[in-house]
């Protein structure tokens, strides 16, 4: 009988591209969002420390 558990040589494995370029797209548009946010002085809704919060530019007037 082996030792192995069901996720053993999980980290040998190698990322997906695809994940990986999508990583990079997600990253891309947030950081769009929160520069229309910031134009149009609106917040953008975000998760942070487990619940869901709002932030808002700071205003620079």
């Amino acid at each position: 009988m082996s030792t192995k558990t069901a996720d053993s040589g999980e980290k040998d494995k190698k990322r997906d591209p695809d994940f990986i370029k999508a990583e990079i797209a997600m990253q891309r548009a947030a950081l769009k969002a929160r520069e229309k946010a910031k134009r149009t002085g609106a917040g953008v809704v975000v998760v942070k420390d487990g619940g869901i919060v709002e932030e808002r530019p700071e205003s620079d007037m």
